[in-house]
């Protein structure tokens, strides 16, 4: 009882700190949020559910990168290694590289990202080809711990992140660090349960300019809430659903699936859209000529496949983006032991 009372001591606080600043979710900041890559780096999972799933615990290292305090390992196993990568419209290559253990009763995991943006042309001011070809490179690195309970699990992560731009002279790679911290409870039944997430807090250590002006960017700053549920009468169904709230951008929905072919073979897919999104299509359903031809979300929707043995597990997902900008492909494999 008396770790249950610093628990929630600990997500009073944690909450009460950034929302009791003045007009929150005003966004009279907007445009200043940093570092937006560290939401992109996706698991063939996570992307395949469109980030809903972050309420049930899961055997998959990558759910950390959703909400640390689901991360778990599967009975009988003491490690976990694994890597995935995606390429697309938006990235050259992209992956990450996670190993997971217990110790006692806490699970800790240590990961790296990168994402390669290959080469990029330069431009100058008028717009034309300055002969410069530039190679972007982003990076970073997590620590989790997750301590669970019979019902309340509660995680956190530290994250430390870089970005390099260019190699102009006068430039440098911009360091930021960011904390998560999650929390996840689940009925008797299992059939059930809700999830509370707070993403990337943190801030700007280092300017991509060098002698910049002082100034501390922030990072996205998002609350979660998320909630997962298996209906009696199709046990083998996982229905998930998430709305985040970033404090420098729209609201989203996101919505998934996950149904379990036999024993080793799972099927996912997965819906996003900003609330604002779904006002648009409501009124286009009600042939509405106000909405406008936009979106804000880059994906749509997502489909995957798994395949999950006691001794390693391969994932699949792809994803349809938004605006003709093509498809995402994301693979995985982890190795339990």
């Amino acid at each position: 009882m008396d770790l249950l009372k610093k628990l929630t001591a600990v997500a009073a606080f944690a909450i009460a700190c950034p929302a009791a600043e003045l007009g929150y979710f005003s966004k009279h900041d907007a445009g200043q949020e940093v570092f937006s890559f560290l939401s992109t780096f996706d698991s063939p999972r996570n992307a395949a559910l469109e980030k809903s799933a972050s309420a049930l615990p899961s055997t998959d290292p990558s759910i950390a990168q959703l909400n640390p305090a689901a991360l778990t390992i599967a009975d009988g196993k003491k490690r976990v290694a694994e890597i995935h990568w995606q390429t697309g419209e938006f990235a050259d290559n992209q992956g990450t590289i996670s190993y997971t253990t217990q110790y006692k009763k806490f699970i800790l995991q240590v990961s790296y990202n990168w994402l390669s943006y290959g080469t990029i042309v330069g431009y100058d001011e008028f717009g034309n080809e300055n002969g410069n070809e530039y190679t972007p490179r982003s990076q970073l690195a997590t620590a989790t711990v997750t301590y669970p309970m019979k019902h309340i699990r509660f995680g956190a992560s530290l994250k430390f992140a870089s970005d390099k731009l260019t190699g102009d002279a006068g430039d440098q790679t911009a360091m930021a660090a960011a904390f998560d911290w999650g929390l996840t409870w689940m009925s008797e039944t299992k059939n059930y349960g809700f999830s509370f997430v707070a993403r990337d807090f943190g801030a700007m250590l280092r300017g991509y300019v060098k002698n910049e002006a002082d100034e501390t960017y922030p990072l996205s700053q998002t609350f979660a809430f998320g909630g997962f549920f298996k209906p009696r009468s199709v046990p083998r169904l996982t229905m998930f659903a998430e709305t985040d709230f970033p404090r420098f951008a729209e609201p989203d929905l996101n919505l998934g699936a996950e149904y379990a072919l036999g024993e080793f073979f799972r099927i996912r897919a997965g819906f996003t859209r900003t609330w604002l999104d779904l006002s648009r299509d409501i009124k286009e359903l009600a042939s509405s000529s106000s909405r406008p031809d936009e979106t804000n979300e880059a994906r749509i929707f997502s489909l995957g496949l798994g395949y999950n043995s006691s001794l390693f597990a391969f994932d699949y997902a792809f994803s349809y983006l938004a605006e003709s900008l093509g498809y995402e492909h994301r693979i995985g494999l982890r190795v339990e032991f």
